[in-house]
């Protein structure tokens, strides 16, 4: 799983190094005294980084998974036969049926009510070709399912459930998730829209339409592929 999903982060290399060489020519703009490293030498402490996180993730997540009464039944009955509890083809029509309609709905808001009232947008958008979106879609639907699914909910599912929490632990999972999540991507919004209200107030909407980690993977994935322009 970790290998997977470092495979999949190497995906957005491409949208980064666009993303860091941007952002250095506006500081040596700002600063044009000011030193700092080669853009690939900051795409490979991102990667670096990256990956770090993902492994801390993934052996947290498997690690506690069994204590947690957690499963992660499509990866399960992949890699080891086991029997699934629920129809694996109504499994991929709700994943990406739903991936699809909360997609459309996420860019119809965004066109229609955040991309009119946002403030000042630096530059071009991180995003510009429908292949760049389809590798960011990878990341997005594998890497971050991973760190904030099985790393962040099942660490706080674990912990709430030695709190004595007992059923109310997965929803305490699934919020605390969704507000990391939700957190984590600010600064790249600020980054690109500039700091504002209407960006600060965006950016938690989209953890809601997440649910689960195997339908989130394919779920994102289609999400995401809806906004490729």
């Amino acid at each position: 799983m970790w290998t997977v999903s470092v495979l999949c982060a190497f995906c957005i290399i491409p949208v980064q190094s666009r993303t860091i060489r941007r952002q250095v020519q506006l500081q040596a703009e700002v600063h044009p005294t000011g030193r700092v490293p080669p853009v690939p030498v900051l795409v490979a402490v991102m990667m670096l980084q990256t990956s770090v996180l993902l492994a801390l993730a993934t052996a947290a997540g498997l690690w506690l998974l069994p204590a947690t009464g957690l499963r992660l039944w499509v990866v399960e009955h992949s890699s080891q036969g086991v029997a699934l509890p629920f129809s694996l083809q109504a499994f991929w029509v709700v994943s990406v049926v739903s991936g699809v309609v909360a997609g459309i709905v996420v860019n119809f808001v965004d066109r229609c009510w955040f991309q009119p009232h946002m403030t000042a947008k630096r530059g071009q958008a991180a995003i510009s070709s429908r292949f760049l979106g389809l590798l960011s879609s990878f990341y997005g639907g594998v890497c971050e399912e991973v760190l904030m699914r099985l790393g962040v909910m099942t660490v706080v599912v674990f912990f709430a459930q030695k709190l004595g929490l007992g059923g109310s632990s997965y929803w305490l999972g699934i919020a605390v998730a969704a507000i990391v999540f939700a957190c984590a991507h600010l600064p790249g919004n600020y980054m690109t829209y500039g700091k504002g209200s209407i960006v600060t107030c965006w950016t938690p909407v989209i953890p809601l339409f997440y649910s689960g980690e195997g339908d989130s993977v394919v779920a994102h994935r289609k999400k995401a592929s809806v906004f490729i322009d």
